[in-house]
């Protein structure tokens, strides 16, 4: 079993404050993404997804929106300086980035107080909001959790737990905020998890050896999941963000600069496959067949609607680029303009910030 060192942890912190720093960088100098072509790479070189460059652009008028509701971390929390969290991002190290676990008819975030002397969020809480009104249905803390997969199996989230004494698989109740763990096999040191919403996907190991598994199957029976080698090279800085994704019967590992590509019900590699710079995959012969979503999109598009910001405000804007919309950005409680991202979920259109969680509108028919 691969157990992280004190070196480890330093290194994974200063990776923590140079997010920190970016985030807030970005709310200072508000940018939008810009699509930039890119030529594809030699069979040699890394396939890692990257970002668009951004470019400071200016606000276009319309009509200023009246969100369906709005809601603020410290008043849901009950503590001053609380924040959002996604539970899918890292929550053993404070990545400040904000989501939620799409829940049906409600959205899950975790909420807690950032510390920045030990670059973590103390108090974790687990919050499930009302989609339609922006209600509270519960709230509890789920006991010390990692991260979590994106999407529930079952009506419950599943998350991790590698550092406590025994290690444990956590699942959480959408509907009541319950927890109950299944311990880990002994020898594993999940570091990832992700699930299809009805299998599994945990990928444990060493990455700095090149001694890392992905195991796939049933949460009910971790002894008989399937498994495979993932032998890329990576620091323990290098793994922060998704590095397990599955859609529309296809898996894909992206762990040190390289591509895995699996099949979700056996664990099979995939062939004839490639994945692109741009976080696009593409067959052999070139055409697009799976294109990596961004859960911290600043830009999303929803059927007819793209929302992006642009300067201090959300803008929405049509195929024909004509303004919907805009709405002005709060103000954070340090005095910068609230950065953060889109969610489109099954019940809506949502603005998720550290502060802040708005629902804009319904999703587009």
């Amino acid at each position: 079993m691969a157990v992280k060192d004190s070196t480890t942890r330093n290194v994974r912190a200063a990776a923590a404050v140079l997010v920190a720093v970016a985030s807030i960088i970005a709310a200072v100098v508000v940018v939008s993404k810009q699509d930039v072509p890119v030529e594809r790479p030699s069979d040699s070189e890394a396939m890692t997804p990257t970002f668009s460059e951004a470019t400071t652009t200016e606000v276009p008028p319309g009509p200023v929106l009246e969100p369906t509701w709005q809601i603020d971390a410290e008043t849901v929390y009950g503590r001053q300086f609380a924040a959002f969290r996604s539970p899918a991002a890292d929550l053993a190290y404070d990545s400040s980035v904000a989501g939620v676990i799409d829940g049906g008819d409600v959205l899950v975030s975790a909420i807690g107080l950032p510390n920045p002397r030990s670059y973590s969020v103390d108090a974790i809480e687990f919050v499930a909001i009302d989609a339609d009104d922006g209600s509270v249905r519960w709230k509890k803390s789920p006991g010390s959790v990692d991260e979590c997969a994106s999407v529930p199996v079952r009506g419950e989230i599943v998350c991790l737990d590698s550092y406590s004494d025994v290690p444990s698989i956590v699942r959480i109740g959408v509907g009541d905020g319950e927890a109950r763990r299944t311990p880990m096999p002994e020898a594993w040191f999940a570091y990832a998890v992700e699930s299809d919403g009805s299998s599994v996907f945990v990928l444990e190991g060493n990455p700095e050896d090149g001694e890392s598994v992905l195991h796939g199957g049933s949460i009910d029976a971790l002894d008989r999941m399937w498994s495979r080698p993932i032998t890329s090279f990576a620091g323990w800085d290098g793994v922060e963000g998704p590095l397990i994704h599955v859609s529309d019967g296809r898996g894909l590992v992206t762990l040190g600069g390289e591509a895995t590509f699996f099949d979700p019900r056996t664990g099979t590699p995939l062939e004839g496959l490639e994945l692109l710079p741009d976080a696009t995959a593409v067959a052999e012969n070139g055409a697009e067949v799976w294109e990596l979503r961004d859960p911290y999109a600043t830009e999303t598009s929803v059927g007819g609607t793209v929302y992006s910001f642009e300067e201090d405000a959300l803008v929405a804007t049509t195929e024909s680029n004509d303004v919907r919309w805009r709405w002005p950005l709060p103000e954070r409680s340090d005095g910068f303009t609230e950065s953060g991202s889109i969610a489109e979920t099954a019940s809506g259109v949502f603005f998720l910030g550290t502060d802040s969680m708005v629902r804009l509108e319904s999703v587009p028919g």
